[in-house]
Parts: C-alpha cells; structure tokens; sequence
C-alpha cells in the first residue's frame, strides 16, 4: 500500500490556462515518487483562517527535477522556491506533482493568485486509483482504451494513459466541456492515444453538444468490438457513459467526485452508494476510491461540492 505524507511544499509555477484553467506545479519529491495513477491531493491554502477545508484534486502529473531549472534562493528562502520550467539537470527522480484545476468558488480563486515560492499545505497521494494490476489485463484483451473525460475531469486521466502507452496499448480520448477553453491538457494527450474526439456544448469545437453522443456513435458503430473505458467528469456524464458502457457491454472504470472534508476516510463526508447491503452498501470515495469498477456504483443523484 503507497504511503501518504503531509507537507509543506513549495509553488514552482502556478501556469494560467485557458478558461479559468491553472497548471499548479509544486515540489515535493516524497509525495511525487510515492503517486501512482488516478490518485489525489488534499490542499490547504495556509495562513488562511477563512478557507479552513483542504481542496482535493486529481493529480494530473509528476515530473523529473531535471525538468526544471535550479536557481539559487535568496537568504531565508527554500532552495528550490525558484524553480523554473524548460532546462536540465543532474537530479533525474519525481520531485514535482502538478495539479490541474479551475476557477469555480471561492478556493480556486484563491488559489489561482498563489506565486512561485509561495507555500501550501500538501496531503498526497491519496485514494485507491487505475491500479495497473487491477486493469490491465482486461486492457490486454480489449481493442482500445477509451479514456471519456468531461471538463475538468481531464485531470484524472493522463497518467494512466501515459502508464498504458508505456504498455503499447491503444487508446483513443473522448472529451468534453462547455467550450472550446475547457479542453485543456491535449498536447501532453497526443502523444499516448491514437485519436481525440473533441465536443463542446456550445459547438465552438468538435461535436456540439455532450462528449457521450459521439461516444455513443463510435460504440455503435463498433459494438462487435471489445473495449475497456476510462471515465472522469461531472457526475451526469459519469452516469450516461455507464450507461453506455453497459449496453454494449464494455468493462468501465469511473473516477469519482463528491464532497471531501479530510480525504482520508474519517469524516465520511463522501460515500457514495455501491452493490452491498447494511454498512457494506456506502464506500467512501476518498478511500476505497475515487476509481470504482462502473458495475460497483448504484446511481443516486449526488450534491458534488464546488472547490
């Protein structure tokens, strides 16, 4: 079972993106090295008696040392507060954990002024996440990988592609959002999959409309195809890809959201309902999730909470 460590770590780059979007880049070896697919972080704003909740977020990636360029800190400064993207080193291990996110409450938005140097409290890798040894047989067996992602939900999906290109498996990336600003992330994708379909609801890029009416048409087209399908994204899209994936009769595996207070099972504050009776019937998503087998889940409308 991974570790979990809780630090202080310092910003290297806070990136802005399109569409409120922000690339957080933060050094923390420990927890970099420790992150296997699909997992999360907690993290806290410090200093901040106002935000008193961790935030969690998928971490989307982990990079080498050697990525970024050391600087020397001023006096009282960390060492390493000064990173900066785009040169090489001597230092060839995980030492950065990248953080995805968007502008949609009061958190995010403080987040989004955070500098390089600055400090936030970090708890990670949290969660049960795409465990290799979990899928990727069923993988093996499948034609494709379809990873189907909604907005944000991009996040929780670009390590374990990375993981199953590394494992020549082909893969093909379904995602959506509301506009052509939301589908951030896809040059680190176009490297990993053998194709992108694109959607956007308000038809300024791809397919108008929701990513899972493409989805439905490929499934359909292919439906004497075996396929293994990755899911993160608004709790509606989750559902209807489910759906989908069912009918056609396709192995599914969902990252899952919902209100979070601590990220490590105590609070329980974000189960979720699956195939059980009594207590065994609510699992929690920071524990035993966020990624669940899609056959697992039992679908009630759930409040996500926003960060």
């Amino acid at each position: 079972m991974n570790r979990m460590y809780d630090e202080t770590v310092a910003v290297v780059e806070n990136r802005p993106l399109t569409g409120g979007h922000f690339l957080l880049s933060v050094h923390s070896p420990r927890q970099a090295q420790a992150t296997r697919p699909g997992q999360f972080a907690m993290v806290q704003l410090l200093g901040r008696s106002d935000v008193v909740l961790r935030r969690p977020m998928s971490i989307y990636d982990v990079k080498p040392a050697h990525a970024w360029e050391r600087k020397v800190a001023p006096p009282g400064r960390a060492a390493l507060a000064g990173l900066k993207p785009g040169a090489t080193g001597t230092d060839h291990s995980l030492a950065i954990i990248q953080l995805l996110y968007k502008i949609v409450g009061r958190g995010t938005r403080l987040m989004a002024g955070l500098k390089p140097g600055d400090r936030v409290g970090l708890l990670a890798p949290l969660g049960h996440g795409f465990l290799a040894e979990e899928y990727l047989g069923h993988a093996q067996e499948a034609e494709e990988v379809l990873h189907v992602a909604g907005g944000i939900g991009i996040a929780a999906l670009l390590l374990p592609a990375r993981e199953l290109a590394r494992a020549g498996i082909r893969q093909r990336l379904f995602f959506g959002g509301r506009s052509k600003d939301d589908l951030v992330g896809l040059d680190e994708f176009k490297p990993l999959v053998k194709s992108m379909v694109l959607a956007t609801e308000n038809g300024a890029r791809g397919h108008g409309g929701y990513v899972t009416q493409p989805l439905e048409t490929f499934l359909e087209r292919n439906r004497h195809k075996k396929y293994l399908m990755m899911v993160c994204g608004p709790w509606a899209m989750l559902e209807a890809s489910v759906k989908l994936a069912h009918r056609f009769c396709h192995r599914c595996l969902l990252s899952m959201e919902n209100r979070m207070g601590c990220g490590v099972g105590v609070c329980l504050g974000c189960c979720i309902r699956v195939q059980g009776t009594g207590h065994s019937a609510y699992q929690r998503v920071c524990t035993e999730g966020p990624v669940f087998w899609s056959e697992k889940v039992i679908w009630e409308k759930e409040n996500i909470a926003k960060t």
